[in-house]
């Protein structure tokens, strides 16, 4: 009987995390699971950085507690690769024939062929624990970020010379930079930096704004929604902020359940996904600047990414060393 009782409580969970209707003016919108990916590897823990490739139509995970990187097909929902010897993965910038890897724990920035998927390159940036990977296809150079409060501009192209070197704001640093965002129609790199966000001109090699919205913790990876001009903030405050893309000052708050680590953006269907550790991942509308739904996670999911071509929003539960993916139902 026991057996019984748990294995309906078990199907009546999996219900109501496999369909979730959104409370919004399109009522009758629903985010429903559709698969859970076992990752490779023996354990969970603080995995990182989770990004989507549109032109391989994969998705790339930071799995630092395995010490891999692991490639995603993002059509079939397959395990496409593992790549080893990341000792402690963070960001990961994407150009269309490689992938810069940060390695925090060897201090070094490793290039992947994304053909192959073999090693081409390793990179030593300034300073010490690379955090943050952006690549600027209009100048072709990827920067990189440490936690020492360094950036280093690499050529994306072979053999990934040195191009500069520079000191981030404010120097020093209290906690250090986290991953950056290059948007293409400022031709801006937006760094965020303890409880600030640099403004860096990736021609020019230098912090050329600071702005500050106003936030205590630290601020967190943020993205771009072209329609609105405005920035989605993520912070330890508990809290999205929302920038004008102009000017950086700001125009709403949005609170959220926990501190924010990863943020993710669907402009097509409207909507923002964070990633805050709650247990929940919390589903903002684009346009009224509220959330709208709470997706249902685990404790410490932290980081996700979304298919903005399928709105598969894929969720890494780092802690059961699994993702989730969702999609429009």
């Amino acid at each position: 009987m026991m057996q019984l009782r748990s294995k309906a409580i078990s199907l009546a969970i999996a219900g109501m995390v496999g369909s979730l209707t959104l409370v919004s003016a399109n009522a009758d919108t629903q985010y429903k699971l559709v698969k859970t990916i076992d990752l490779p590897g023996t354990q969970g823990g603080h995995g990182d950085w989770t990004t989507f490739d549109p032109l391989t139509h994969t998705v790339w995970i930071s799995q630092s507690p395995d010490h891999n990187v692991v490639v995603i097909d993002a059509q079939s929902l397959d395990i496409k690769h593992v790549i080893p010897d990341i000792k402690d993965g963070n960001g990961i910038a994407l150009t269309t024939q490689y992938a810069f890897l940060s390695d925090n724990g060897n201090d070094q920035t490793v290039v992947i062929d994304k053909k192959s998927f073999k090693k081409v390159a390793t990179l030593k940036p300034q300073g010490k624990g690379p955090n943050g990977a952006v690549f600027d296809p209009a100048t072709n150079t990827v920067l990189t970020t440490t936690d020492s409060n360094d950036a280093t501009f690499f050529s994306a192209a072979a053999p990934f010379k040195t191009v500069a070197h520079f000191r981030l704001s404010p120097d020093p640093a209290k906690d250090g930079p986290d991953v950056g965002l290059y948007v293409g129609s400022k031709r801006k790199i937006f760094q965020p930096v303890d409880n600030l966000v640099d403004v860096i001109d990736p021609v020019a090699h230098k912090v050329v704004a600071t702005w500050d919205a106003g936030i205590h913790g630290s601020a967190k990876p943020m993205v771009y929604d072209s329609r609105t001009n405005h920035f989605l903030l993520g912070s330890t405050d508990k809290k999205v902020v929302i920038l004008d893309g102009e000017t950086g000052n700001v125009v709403a708050s949005i609170p959220v359940k926990d501190k924010v680590d990863q943020t993710t953006i669907d402009e097509g269907a409207r909507r923002a996904f964070v990633g805050d550790k709650s247990g929940v991942v919390e589903v903002i509308d684009l346009d009224s600047n509220k959330v709208v739904a709470e997706i249902p996670s685990e404790k410490n999911t932290h980081t996700l990414t979304i298919d903005p071509g399928t709105h598969r929003l894929f969720v890494y539960r780092n802690e059961s060393n699994k993702v989730d993916v969702f999609a429009l139902a």
